[in-house]
């Protein structure tokens, strides 16, 4: 078997039918780790006869996703999300690719469809993701927010033609929304990292992020859009020093009346989405 398709869901119902649609033309299986959706999901997935359908409870994106991994038979693996889509180029090149492979992995175009439009300006394009790798060489961090694709150096990786459609958020208010529950999660790991709240930090951060994405990169050309993706990308820094400075508060008071402080965990509503694009630097690097 030359190619599994892997993804995580939870409620995935929305998106479900097109992803997998693709998938279908592409994928000799597709490895589907659901942790207890309620919404039609595993009704949708189990329409393509190419679906391997599991549950197993959450415990985070990077284990979630390392399971499912170990679940494939295929020699490579491509990993997608539930709000992803392949355009018919990607599809193309993935089977051009496909049993003749003359990589170790493959990176794609991840194009944002954000209220309804394209997005091709501002911080989040162009946004290349690998995807495609070999079975054996890649894996998910298991960081408690942010998973990233890990595969050793000196692995040669190469671009696909087409792009991959990310039906991010129908409606900024959507968008605010999951900002403000990665803010707090990151702000919790942070906290247990030992870190400290810094304004200065997240203001600057903000300042820099908003002006990256507006008039640097050109989200100014997007419209109400464009300032909606700067301002939203932005707020994320000091939203998370407000979580964490309420963190280390709650610590605080809690250690004076001889307490402790209990851990929020990953909202089950959080687990099919990708993270905002435009948010690497937010993976890699916890306080930049």
């Amino acid at each position: 078997m030359e190619l599994s398709a892997v993804l995580i869901t939870y409620n995935a119902a929305k998106h479900l039918q097109r992803t997998l649609k693709a998938l279908h033309e592409v994928a000799d299986e597709i490895i589907i780790v659901d942790s207890g959706s309620q919404d039609g999901t595993k009704a949708i997935a189990l329409q393509f006869p190419k679906v391997r359908w599991f549950e197993r409870p959450f415990e985070g994106y990077g284990q979630q996703k390392n399971y499912a991994n170990s679940l494939a038979r295929g020699r490579y693996i491509l990993s997608v999300d539930a709000d992803e889509e392949l355009s018919p180029e990607l599809r193309q090149a993935i089977l051009q690719e496909k049993g003749y492979w003359k990589a170790d992995a493959y990176r794609m175009l991840r194009v944002a469809i954000y209220c309804g439009a394209e997005i091709r300006a501002g911080d989040w394009y162009p946004d290349w993701k690998v995807r495609l790798f070999r079975r054996d060489i890649g894996r998910w961090s298991e960081d408690p927010v942010h998973e990233r694709l890990i595969i050793p150096k000196g692995s040669k990786v190469a671009a696909l033609s087409g792009e991959m459609w990310h039906y991010t958020y129908d409606t900024p208010e959507e968008n605010l929304l999951r900002t403000s529950k990665y803010a707090r999660l990151q702000a919790e790991f942070l906290y247990k990292s030992g870190y400290k709240s810094s304004w200065a930090r997240g203001f600057f951060r903000f300042f820099y992020r908003f002006v990256k994405s507006l008039f640097l990169k050109g989200g100014w050309r997007l419209g109400w859009r464009g300032v909606s993706i700067a301002f939203l990308g932005a707020v994320f820094y000091p939203l998370r020093e407000i979580y964490l400075a309420e963190k280390e508060a709650q610590a605080t008071e809690a250690l004076s009346h001889g307490a402790s402080v209990s851990s929020p965990n990953v909202s089950p509503d959080d687990r099919n989405k990708s993270m905002p694009l435009g948010s690497e630097d937010q993976e890699a690097h916890p306080l930049s």
